[in-house]
């Protein structure tokens, strides 16, 4: 997302994310004009990092496949320069017919981004002549994700303005290397109809209107550069999100019944009801809650002790009972490696009475 000369302009991770977040959205947005907002931001961890530089070294790697195959790339970013410089690059390379535009810099209107192949098709009748563009793009993952193709139909939707028509297929270049292809026209009506959603949205926004949302933790906090700042909100707030193996819907409905804090839960009657929770499950909030809540009050944690099953079928009970001949294993592995790597293999076991690893 940025802010060009009193536009706004957004790319396709911004329309990811607020797939993602609708928080997400509106905090970049915010920031833009905000420099002590920005300040906030929290850099990608260590994980993140590598995975950023084993995406860029998958991607560089397709480039001597193509060129392997005989096919003549131009790179649009090699000569840097401005938006406005490259998006000429990539006009320009299509209209001299390239058979392969890498780091291609697509605009129309608020929306740009930067797809990282273009590859020509030949036989269809585009701006330039008999030929036309397919947006390739190159992911560490080895199979599909939805987030996947929305970016790639957000690449073929501006692609469509750039050569006067919409490409017939897009493309996922895989970690294990494979291929897939995808119809464009099989997923155009859904990304139209969210980029509507999205532009509504920020469009409110940026006019000082829109619903407020509250930053409830979700599956994309881990990679977002604003978890320090939600996370913070939510402390603050005493949040039920807080309390360990709670759901969604279940703090929804306490806080449909006044319960709206961790503390508050923690001081629930015994016994006490809340419409739609079993009151088994209740309790083991409140328990939880209560220890939490204890734990920060004073500053050190408490451990509570569950009764064992009466029925001896739950719990440990379901584990074997112990044996002589008993093993642990353990093995490290590094998914990230090119092609897995498993290591540090080791075995816990009884030798002569005494354990031994």
């Amino acid at each position: 997302m940025h802010l060009r000369d009193g536009q706004h302009l957004f790319s396709a991770t911004d329309l990811v994310g607020y797939l993602e977040c609708a928080q997400l959205t509106a905090l970049d947005l915010q920031s833009l004009q905000n420099a002590t907002m920005r300040a906030e931001r929290v850099a990608d961890d260590e994980s993140a990092a590598l995975i950023a530089r084993k995406g860029t070294k998958h991607e560089l790697a397709y480039l001597p496949r193509l060129r392997a195959g005989g096919r003549h790339v131009v790179d649009i970013a090699e000569a840097g320069g401005s938006v406005d410089d490259k998006l000429a690059r990539t006009l320009a390379a299509m209209a001299a017919g390239a058979q392969v535009v890498y780091q291609a810099t697509l605009r129309n209107g608020q929306l740009f981004g930067h797809a990282d192949f273009l590859m020509r098709v030949d036989g269809a009748r585009s701006n330039f002549g008999n030929w036309c563009y397919e947006v390739a793009d190159t992911k560490l993952a080895r199979s599909p994700k939805a987030k996947f193709l929305v970016q790639l139909a957000f690449y073929s939707h501006l692609l469509t303005f750039a050569q006067g028509m919409e490409p017939q297929r897009m493309h996922l270049v895989l970690g294990d290397q494979s291929e897939r292809a995808f119809r464009c026209a099989d997923y155009m009506h859904y990304f139209k109809a969210l980029l509507i959603r999205f532009l509504q949205r920020v469009g409110s926004l940026a006019a000082g209107g829109g619903e407020a949302v509250y930053p409830e933790p979700c599956a994309h906090c881990d990679l977002c550069s604003w978890r320090g700042r939600c996370e913070a909100q939510r402390v603050a707030d005493d949040h039920l999100c807080q309390v360990a193996n709670i759901s969604r819907v279940q703090w929804a409905r306490l806080q449909g019944q006044g319960i709206d804090t961790m503390a508050r839960l923690a001081a629930l009657p015994a016994g006490s009801g809340v419409a739609k929770i079993h009151v088994d499950t209740l309790e083991r909030l409140r328990s939880q809650a209560a220890l939490q809540d204890e734990a920060r009050r004073t500053g050190e944690r408490a451990v509570l002790v569950l009764p064992l099953d009466p029925d001896a079928r739950r719990g440990f009970y379901r584990m074997p009972a112990p044996d002589a001949g008993d093993l642990f294993f353990d093995m490290e592995g590094d998914p990230l490696d090119e092609g897995g790597l498993e290591y540090l293999f080791g075995v816990w076991f009884r030798q002569d009475g005494a354990w031994a690893f």
